[in-house]
């Protein structure tokens, strides 16, 4: 799922998630909880146009950074390693030398 920042080149659909920090959706000083509706100002600038299309790099939710999460970069890197070891065709764990004792 793309997220802001991660180099996506594919637009933001529903359901594509926004990271923002808690305590900018608080509404009578009660956080949200899951499955909640909420309202959030998003601001950003422009980094491309396309066609008829303007393409925002996100960087404010309600006038508060967008969090950033290293947790999905360190998935995103294992995903991507994952992808180029299947595409030169080194199984995970082993090597392409096939000979020797045992085979």
């Amino acid at each position: 799922m793309p997220t802001p920042g991660n180099g996506a080149d594919q637009p933001v659909q529903i359901g594509d998630e926004l990271p923002v920090k808690l305590d900018t959706l608080m509404v009578g000083g009660q956080r949200p909880e899951v499955g909640d509706q909420v309202e959030a100002k998003v601001s950003g600038t422009v980094s491309r146009i396309v066609n008829d299309c303007c393409y925002v790099r996100l960087e404010t939710a309600n006038n508060e950074p967008i969090e950033s999460h290293n947790d999905d970069q360190e998935g995103d890197d294992l995903s991507e390693q994952s992808q180029q070891a299947d595409m030169a065709g080194v199984p995970i764990g082993g090597s392409l030398n096939m000979g020797g004792a045992g085979y």
